[in-house]
């Protein structure tokens, strides 16, 4: 591996909350970071609706939750109503690092090996659905796909939609160090990005799906690697690999 140029900075655009962890790893490996979040989270108000599909967990067959986002605002609502969860229910998540956030709820979540939407509709358990009854867990707004897909395949889908994402602006981007990679996990966030700096057709940019490195490409970037996941460690471990193959 390449030793990692000492004015090397990788910017980090999560939400609040979510980069220090990566920071760390990141750190120890001598490379240097710099937080700005692109994406603020905020729960929304808990309604009669809510509670009702929160108590209403056994009747689903499967839930799915499609981001890391949708356990830690989601999980805490179902968990006040069902001290144990449901027998029959299957639990499916986006990809390993959803998954992970489950485990801390003693739930043991599917998830496909290729991260996304699209992904999950290829799990074998979500191709024929025989009127099952699925509980899709995220932020309000978003992709139509996979419930679309779950219908296709004779599922009765509804939503509990338990966050808002609003993109953060910031007014100088001017003072920012040396950032040769930008971490964009998500299509909003590298809109936003894309609005805010004028020159970023040479910076290295980390996705988290083939589905957002490709629409930064259409942005764009000359270069892009897709992490597979947005997992701290698949994050981790896309940017030593850039690092390792490319001259930051």
């Amino acid at each position: 591996m390449q030793p990692t140029p000492p004015n090397l900075t990788v910017l980090l655009t999560r939400a609040e909350g979510e980069n220090e962890a990566l920071a760390e790893l990141l750190a120890q490996a001598q490379i240097q970071t710099l937080t700005r979040p692109l994406i603020k989270l905020s729960e929304v108000q808990v309604s009669d609706s809510h509670k009702q599909l929160a108590m209403s967990l056994d009747q689903y067959d499967k839930v799915i939750f499609v981001s890391k986002s949708s356990v830690r605002f989601g999980m805490p609502l179902l968990d006040s109503y069902w001290p144990q969860w449901p027998v029959h229910l299957q639990w499916f998540a986006v990809g390993p690092g959803t998954a992970e956030q489950l485990d801390a709820y003693d739930v043991r979540a599917m998830y496909p090996e290729s991260v996304g939407s699209e992904g999950l509709l290829a799990l074998d358990a979500l191709t024929s659905m025989n009127g099952e009854s699925v509980l899709i867990v995220r932020g309000v707004g978003g992709r139509e796909l996979l419930a679309d897909g779950l219908s296709a395949a004779g599922a009765k889908v509804e939503y509990l939609e338990i966050y808002r994402r609003e993109v953060v602006s910031y007014d100088d981007w001017s003072n920012l160090p040396n950032v040769a990679v930008v971490l964009l996990s998500s299509i909003e966030m590298a809109d936003g990005f894309v609005l805010q700096v004028p020159e970023y057709a040479s910076i290295k940019v980390i996705t988290a799906s083939a589905r957002i490195a490709k629409h930064v490409h259409s942005l764009g970037f000359n270069q892009v690697v897709n992490a597979g996941g947005a997992s701290v460690q698949a994050l981790y471990d896309a940017i030593l690999q850039l690092n390792a193959t490319t001259d930051l």
